[in-house]
């Protein structure tokens, strides 16, 4: 009687571009992608605090057990007041995200917004949909939204600092990077806040 062999676990990256209007998904496993956004308006919800809990508890059944990293855009710095209920929007959805993270043990970084965009097109800047492009360019890889484009980015990040933390582990393909995103691995890794991770 022959043995049942174990099944071959493939490693899952995950990047996550939080909004409380619209959280770009991804999720990569191999050469797989999975992207969806999560759409909510006051509308969809009871109040805020349902509508962060419905976008919390959909992300959580949407990362993998097998997810070995995670890539977070951090929240940014509104430059005008009209900007402020955005921002305030993004601090809810994200600190409830983190928390939810953290307490299941999730490992994940935070990327500066401008570190996504060096890592995606070699510049920290440029006009909005250019993610899209490139994403396009580098990997053939069709987003519907912005959203998705940048979560598309995150998880092929956070593949890419797995591998850095984790030179020794060959089931993770090997992937060629540019010397720019190199250098955003090595910044994310040396000065970004980590959670749950132990290296």
């Amino acid at each position: 009687m022959s043995e049942a062999k174990n099944p071959v676990i493939v490693p899952s990256f995950v990047g996550l571009d939080l909004s409380l209007t619209g959280t770009g998904f991804c999720v990569k496993r191999g050469a797989e992608l999975q992207m969806v956004t999560i759409k909510t308006t006051p509308k969809t919800a009871a109040n805020d605090l349902a509508r962060l809990q419905y976008i919390r508890d959909t992300l959580m059944e949407m990362i993998p057990d097998s997810t070995m990293m995670i890539c977070v855009e951090d929240f940014f710095v509104p430059h005008n007041p009209m900007q402020m209920n955005s921002a305030k929007g993004l601090i809810m959805v994200g600190t409830v995200t983190r928390i939810a993270m953290l307490e299941r043990g999730l490992p994940f970084l935070v990327v500066a917004d401008t570190q996504l965009k060096k890592y995606a097109t070699g510049k920290g800047n440029g006009p909005k949909g250019i993610v899209i492009r490139e994403i396009y360019k580098k990997w053939g890889i069709n987003a519907a939204d912005d959203n998705q484009a940048d979560a598309c980015v995150l998880a092929h990040m956070a593949e890419a600092i797995y591998c850095h933390l984790s030179p020794d582990v060959s089931m993770v393909s090997s992937v060629e990077l540019h010397k720019y995103q190199v250098e955003m691995v090595e910044k994310v890794v040396a000065e970004r806040p980590r959670y749950n991770l132990l290296a």
